[in-house]
């Protein structure tokens, strides 16, 4: 069982367990297999007339349309609960499914998938070359949390715990909180200063504690460090 580990800009370790070659090649072929099913449906219903209307786009941009909108996944990928993830700690943007889509046409299309699989065996990273140059892999969707923070790993759970509450938000709610002050620390304009404003409004409301005082800053990195420490 081969695992990574990426640390966000908030010194947050998550550890994702790699998707296997083979669950990487099963996806494929679901993809292909979808993929040709939708070709024989457009050619049966309308013809071989709309092949470049219909089916080329499809074969061409199916993988990085999916992976756009369904964070890094395609449709196998979503059967066999793996997706693609940065390993800069943060989501995976257009920018790194594009250059995953573009070497795809180099080392997938043209040899069938056989270099892809020679880069994915040899890299400890289970890396093809649109991932070493996007800096992403695919790993297996987490079925338990794993997330840790660094600094408090040997602090047992219950101490200087402000918010036992907290544990009632999801990882979704705190993957928001992190994106926004994310955003709030890379670029402090009136906007992302509001959006800190409202989630920390929204959460003391749902905690039920007054935060007066408090900067919201600081207020939501303790909401985020307590989360952490009580759902590892």
């Amino acid at each position: 069982m081969e695992r990574i580990e990426i640390t966000t800009s908030h010194n947050i370790v998550v550890r994702f367990e790699l998707a296997s070659l083979m669950q990487r090649i099963l996806a494929f072929f679901i993809d292909t297999m979808f993929l040709g099913l939708y070709t024989l449906f457009v050619i049966l219903v309308f013809g071989e007339v709309f092949y470049w209307l219909l089916i080329f786009p499809a074969w061409a941009f199916y993988h990085l349309l999916f992976e756009i909108f369904y964070q890094g996944r395609s449709l196998g990928k979503l059967l066999l609960k793996i997706r693609v993830v940065s390993l800069e700690g943060r989501s995976a943007k257009i920018n790194d499914y594009l250059i995953r889509w573009v070497f795809r046409l180099i080392e997938v299309v043209p040899s069938l998938g056989s270099v892809a699989i020679i880069f994915i065996s040899s890299s400890d990273k289970n890396q093809r070359i649109g991932d070493m140059l996007a800096n992403t892999t695919v790993v297996k969707e987490r079925n338990e949390n794993e997330v840790q923070l660094k600094s408090i790993e040997n602090i047992e759970v219950g101490e200087d715990i402000m918010y036992p509450a907290i544990n009632q938000f999801s990882d979704s709610d705190m993957l928001l909180v992190k994106q926004a002050i994310n955003r709030y620390m890379s670029n402090p304009h009136k906007n992302n200063k509001e959006v800190l404003n409202e989630l920390s409004t929204r959460i003391s409301d749902k905690l039920n504690v007054d935060i007066k005082g408090m900067k919201k800053l600081d207020f939501l990195n303790k909401v985020l460090y307590e989360y952490v420490i009580l759902t590892r």
